[in-house]
């Protein structure tokens, strides 16, 4: 095995990054240079709920419209990634979590996709592209899979747990989402953020009462 798995997880240990991300680096790449292919895959609400174009839904996430925008997305999906493959494999055997994985990534794209584009469907000069979405909703998944593990703040000393980071993360997007001047799509990161929280109840219904708990603040 290279040596460079010594530092990050190999493919076995988490096969969803090696499989999703490079995909979206090609993508992404191939239209910044050439537009034909961006437009191709890119969301157009409009359009949609019009029953036209239903595969972007899944394909917008592949493009993006900078470097910047693509950078940001890939590393925090390529560490989620390992993230939900692991949990899920905690659980259940590597099958199940390869089956679940593939299950929740289409899911984390599209249904926040699908929500964006009712909400936006006579808006015919709206358009979205990018995998913020399945960053958001992966990132839900993480923090809630085991509320009561210990995890620490230096910027918010109070926080004691998983449960706790995911309350106050959650804050965070629900302040950004005031503040009209942000291009980012609020109404969606928020959206895909309670969708990935969601969803670990469909692999540990236990979750629900240890979140209860971790909120409890040692009191």
């Amino acid at each position: 095995m290279p040596a460079i798995f010594d530092i990050l997880p190999t493919p076995a240990e988490s096969p969803w990054s090696y499989t999703l991300v490079p995909v979206i680096i090609i993508c992404s790449i191939i239209g910044f240079y050439y537009k034909p292919f961006f437009y191709k895959l890119l969301l157009h609400p409009y359009e949609i709920c019009r029953g036209k174009r239903w595969y972007t839904l899944f394909t917008s996430a592949l493009v993006h419209r900078s470097w910047i925008h693509l950078l940001v997305n890939i590393l925090m999906i390529y560490v989620l990634l390992y993230d939900l493959f692991g949990l899920i494999k905690q659980e259940y055997d590597v099958i199940i979590a390869n089956i679940c994985s593939f299950l929740f990534i289409v899911g984390f794209i599209s249904i926040p996709n699908i929500l964006l584009s009712v909400s936006k469907k006579n808006d015919f000069t709206f358009t979205a592209v990018g995998a913020s979405g399945l960053t958001f909703a992966l990132y839900g998944f993480s923090a809630m899979f085991f509320p009561l593990e210990s995890r620490g703040s230096f910027l918010i000393k109070v926080v004691k747990n998983s449960g706790q980071y995911w309350l106050y993360f959650l804050a965070i997007i629900l302040c950004l989402s005031f503040i009209k001047s942000l291009s980012i799509n609020r109404k969606l990161h928020l959206i895909a953020f309670l969708i990935g929280s969601a969803c670990v109840y469909m692999i540990r219904p236990s979750a629900f009462i240890e979140f209860c708990k971790a909120l409890n603040f040692g009191f």
